[in-house]
C-alpha cells in the first residue's frame, strides 16, 4: 500500500484499526465500455470518482458502479457477486441494484478530517486517490480500508492489499462493525 508520508504514523498504530463487514446499500451498475462516455465529457472509457478526486480508465471487461454519493468506479468481473444481479442482465445503461452483505472482514482506520492524504491503488489501472480533500464532507475523517488476515487466530490488517479510501461521511452507510 502506497500512502502519503504524513499518515504513515497513523497506519502503523495497530490499536487504531477496527474491523467491519459491508452493509447492503443501493447502487447502480453497468457494463464497462472503453468507447462509452461516462461522467467525464469528451473522454471515453474514463470515470471520475468525485469523493477521492480520481480519474480511472475502464477496461473492456468488467463493470462500472455508481455509489450512494454519485461516485463512480470500475470493478472487475469477479466483483459483481457483491451486487446481487445476474451479469447477463447488466447492460450499457445504469441498472439499480442492492448490494449483498458478504462475510468478508475488513480493517479500517480513521484519518482525521483535517489531514489530507493520498493512497495509490492499482485495480488494473494505477490511480491516486485523495482522502479528506477540500470541498467534500468527511465526517470525522475518511477511512483507509483493507482486507484482513488471521495469524494464529488474531485478526489484523493485510497490508499486501492495495486498500481503498472510504469517505467518512458515508462510511457508516456502507459498513458495520464486525461482531464475530
Amino acid at each position: 500500500m502506497r500512502v502519503s508520508d504524513n499518515i504513515r504514523p497513523i497506519l502503523e498504530n495497530s490499536t487504531e484499526w477496527s474491523f467491519f463487514t459491508n452493509r447492503s446499500y443501493p447502487a447502480e451498475i453497468q457494463l464497462a465500455d472503453p468507447q462509452q462516455i461516462y461522467n467525464v465529457p469528451g473522454q471515453p472509457g474514463v470515470v471520475y470518482n468525485i469523493l477521492e478526486d480520481a480519474y480511472e480508465k475502464v477496461g473492456s471487461t468488467g463493470y462500472v458502479v455508481t455509489g450512494i454519493a454519485g461516485e463512480m468506479w470500475p470493478i472487475a468481473p469477479g466483483a459483481v457477486v457483491k451486487y446481487n444481479i445476474d451479469p447477463a442482465k447488466i447492460g450499457a445503461k445504469p441498472l439499480p441494484v442492492q448490494t449483498v452483505e458478504l462475510d468478508t472482514v475488513y480493517a479500517a482506520i480513521v484519518i482525521p478530517a483535517d489531514t489530507a492524504f493520498t493512497l495509490e491503488v492499482n485495480y488494473g489501472e494505477r490511480a491516486v486517490l485523495k482522502g479528506n480533500r477540500t470541498g467534500i464532507a468527511h465526517g470525522s475523517g475518511d477511512r483507509i480500508l483493507v482486507y484482513t488476515k488471521c495469524d494464529d487466530g488474531i485478526r489484523q490488517p493485510d497490508f499486501s492489499d492495495s486498500g481503498r479510501i472510504v469517505n467518512g461521511a458515508i462510511f457508516d452507510k456502507l459498513y458495520k462493525p464486525f461482531t464475530g
